[in-house]
């Protein structure tokens, strides 16, 4: 993925490929898996395109609650259970 360059300071940015302002279902899945499988919060937050608070509602249950479950069950099937 190329970088952009900021216009003024020329510091190198990583682009912004997706941005969400809610998240679905299957993102909270997602993030439990990434988050199973060993990936950092900041890493999550940033590769699902969207805020900290969304992705913390998600860890702390106060949405899509049953995305922790779905996500362990898809990782078992795939062997993949490493948390």
């Amino acid at each position: 993925m190329a970088t952009e360059v900021h216009p003024i300071t020329g510091d190198e940015l990583n682009p912004i490929a997706v941005k969400r302002a809610q998240l679905t279902f299957e993102n909270a899945v997602t993030a439990w898996i990434m988050k199973l499988q060993g990936e950092t919060f900041t890493d999550i937050v940033q590769k699902l395109g969207t805020n900290a608070n969304r992705i913390g509602e998600v860890f702390r249950g106060d949405a899509h609650r049953d995305a922790h479950a779905k996500a362990v069950a898809i990782l078992r099937k795939h062997k993949s259970l490493l948390v």
